[in-house]
């Protein structure tokens, strides 16, 4: 399968499959995609292993992102200490991206050498979002977490959504 940017090696179900228990494929959403891929069309991650992962942007789906994340940093070797960060601002990028966002989130995680790219771009439709009753108190702090646990960041809008792109370092690999 290509996108033209990508060139997918292999779907890898199983890492989505285990997120859903039992009922594994026919309890997963309909437009939910999990697969891994080999080059990229950033330069800087060309030949890098990487895994996306498209599911509705919806605040059931958020646990779902943090699973695939956890398996498929644990597959590539990455560390408990390091994985636990990535999974962190995975968790923080990915309920921004439902809470602000469009119709569909994705993750997409690359590696090379001791840096992890983490991509989280919500798409399609926009969603209409309610905030009422919300404690601002709670909101707001997400994108200072992730500044500090990252090495750079940046925001980009589009007419079909938001990407939000970062690397996080994760030496003694």
């Amino acid at each position: 399968m290509s996108n033209g940017c990508h060139t997918a090696v292999s779907v890898d179900t199983s890492v989505i499959d285990a997120l859903y228990g039992e009922g594994g494929s026919a309890s997963r959403p309909a437009r939910c995609r999990a697969v891994l891929h080999q080059g990229m069309a950033d330069r800087r991650w060309t030949g890098s292993p990487h895994a996306v992962l498209t599911l509705p942007s919806r605040d059931t789906y958020v646990r779902a992102c943090r699973g695939f994340a956890t398996q498929v940093l644990r597959r590539w070797g990455v560390s408990e200490a390091a994985r636990d960060s990535a999974v962190l601002v995975i968790d923080e990028l990915a309920v921004n991206a439902v809470q602000h966002g469009h119709a569909d989130t994705t993750v997409l995680l690359a590696r090379a050498g001791d840096m992890l790219l983490i991509s989280v771009t919500d798409s399609g439709a926009v969603v209409p979002h309610s905030l009422e009753g919300v404690n601002s108190d709670e909101h707001g702090r997400g994108m200072g977490i992730v500044e500090f646990l990252t090495e750079w960041s940046e925001v980009r809008h589009t007419a079909a959504g938001r990407r939000v792109r970062v690397g996080l370092r994760i030496v003694g690999q």
